[in-house]
C-alpha cells in the first residue's frame, strides 16, 4: 500500500513547478487526472528532445508518468461544467495559474469550498497570492535573480544562474509539503484549504542561511563562484590529470587526512594549514599548492583514496555517468515507465526516499483518459461523441 492510496488529484498545472509536485503524488500512489488543453495540451509537451508518440517531449514524460491525461476546453461552459464535476468528487486541486485566473473561471477557493468543503486548493505561482508582485510571472531564472541567488553564484564571469531549473523543482517540493500537510489538517477538521506556494519564497527558502546571516551582521556574504561555502580552498573543484575532483576537506582532521593521502603529512603542522582561520587567510597560496600537487594525480584514484581515509570527496561525474553508477542502481532511485512510441522503457527518477513501492506506469499521451474519465463521471458514448465533435473535449 502507498501512502496516498485513494485521494484524487485534478492536476490544471503545466510547465515545472506544478507538475513536479503531481509527479510526486503520483509517486505517493495519489490518481492524478491532468487537464489539458484540447489540441495543445501542457506547453512542456512540446519541450526539447521528443520521443515516441507526437507531443511527448522526454522532460514532459519525466514529471508527468503515471498521470492521466484529458482534454477539456475550459474556455467553454461546459469544459467548466466538466471541470466541477471531476472537482465534487477531487481530495486536492493543484494548480499555477496567475493569481485571480481561478476567480474568472468561477473556480475560487470560496467556490470551491462552498461545493465541496473537503478539497484542498494548491496554488502555485512566482510571486504568491498575496503581495506587490503578486501579479508578475517568473520563470526560474528570474526566481534565481530576484532572490539573490544568482549574486552569491557571482564568478569571474559575473552572476551565473544554476545549469537547471532548481526553484522550479524546488518549489514544487516545498507545495507537496504544504498539501501533504493541509492533508493532516484536513483529517482532522474535515475541511480543506487554500495552500498559497510562490517560486520566490522557495528559492528564499533555499538560502535560509544567508538570509540569517545579513539579519544578524547587515551583511551578505559576496558571490563565491566555486569557492566552498566555507571559504577554504580544501573544499572546492580541482582539475586533475584526468578529470575533475570535488574535495570537501573542512575540519582539521578532513584536511590533515587530506595531506597524508596527497603525500605531505609534515604540511599537517605547517602555518597556512593549521586551522580553519589560518586557511581561509591563506587561501591562494593553499590553492596554489593545490592545484599543482593534484594535477599529478588521476581523478578515480585520488576519489577512492580519500573516500577510503573518510574525506568527502566527488569525482565530477555527467549524468549520464551517475545514472549507470552500481549505487544509484542498487538503491533503485530510478524508475522505468513506459513512453508510448517507443521500443524500450524509459529512465525516470523516483520520490527520492525508499519507502514507497510505484508500479509500473506509462507517460499520457494528451488526452489518452479523456473518454475513461468521463465514463468515470456518468457520461454515455453519445455524450462523449458530442463533446468531442463541439470541441469540449480532445
Amino acid at each position: 500500500m502507498n501512502a496516498l492510496d485513494g485521494l484524487t488529484v485534478v492536476d490544471l498545472s503545466h510547465a515545472i513547478a506544478g507538475p513536479t509536485c503531481t509527479n510526486m503524488l503520483v509517486e505517493l500512489g495519489a490518481t492524478v487526472i491532468k487537464v489539458e488543453p484540447p489540441g495543445i495540451g501542457d506547453g512542456f509537451r512540446h519541450y526539447t528532445e521528443h520521443g515516441g508518440e507526437p507531443m511527448l517531449s522526454i522532460p514532459f514524460a519525466s514529471i508527468n508518468a503515471g498521470k492521466r491525461s484529458i482534454a477539456l476546453d475550459l474556455k467553454t461552459p461546459a469544459g467548466v461544467d466538466l471541470l466541477w464535476r471531476l472537482l465534487e468528487r477531487a481530495d486536492l486541486l493543484v494548480e499555477n495559474f496567475r493569481p485571480g485566473v481561478l476567480d474568472r473561471l468561477g473556480l475560487g477557493f470560496d467556490a470551491l469550498h462552498a461545493r465541496n468543503p473537503r478539497l484542498i486548493l494548491v496554488s502555485i505561482t512566482g510571486f504568491g497570492q498575496t503581495g506587490p508582485l503578486a501579479d508578475r510571472g517568473a520563470y526560474d531564472h528570474i526566481a534565481q535573480a530576484m532572490s539573490g541567488i544568482a549574486l552569491l553564484n557571482t564568478g569571474p564571469e559575473g552572476p551565473q544562474k544554476i545549469g537547471m531549473p532548481i526553484i522550479d523543482s524546488f518549489t514544487g517540493y516545498l507545495a507537496t509539503i504544504g498539501l501533504l500537510a493541509a492533508l493532516r489538517r484536513r483529517d482532522a477538521s474535515g475541511v480543506g484549504e487554500h495552500v498559497d506556494v510562490a517560486m520566490l519564497d522557495a528559492a528564499l527558502k533555499l538560502v535560509n542561511t544567508t538570509v540569517s546571516v545579513h539579519s544578524y551582521t547587515g551583511r551578505t556574504p559576496g558571490g563565491t563562484g566555486n569557492r566552498g561555502f566555507r571559504l577554504v580552498a580544501t573544499s572546492e573543484f580541482y582539475p586533475t590529470a584526468q578529470g575533475w575532483i570535488a574535495l570537501g576537506a573542512n575540519n582539521q582532521q578532513q584536511v590533515e587526512a587530506l595531506l597524508r593521502v596527497l603525500g605531505h603529512p609534515e604540511l599537517i603542522d605547517d602555518p597556512r594549514f593549521r586551522s580553519h582561520d589560518a586557511r581561509v587567510a591563506h587561501y591562494p597560496a593553499v590553492r596554489a599548492w593545490l592545484t599543482q600537487t593534484l594535477s599529478t594525480w588521476r581523478a578515480a584514484d585520488l576519489e577512492a583514496r580519500l573516500a577510503e581515509a573518510r574525506v568527502p570527496v566527488a569525482m565530477l561525474r555527467e549524468v549520464g555517468e551517475i545514472a549507470q553508477h552500481p549505487h544509484v542502481v542498487e538503491r533503485g532511485t530510478l524508475h522505468r515507465v513506459a513512453l508510448p512510441g517507443w521500443d524500450r522503457p524509459l529512465d525516470v527518477v523516483g520520490p527520492g526516499f525508499g519507502t514507497e513501492a510505484r508500479p509500473t506506469s506509462t507517460v499520457p499521451t494528451l488526452g489518452s483518459d479523456t473518454d475513461a474519465v468521463l465514463a468515470e463521471l456518468g457520461l454515455d458514448e453519445a455524450a462523449i461523441g458530442e463533446l468531442r465533435r463541439s470541441g469540449v473535449v480532445g
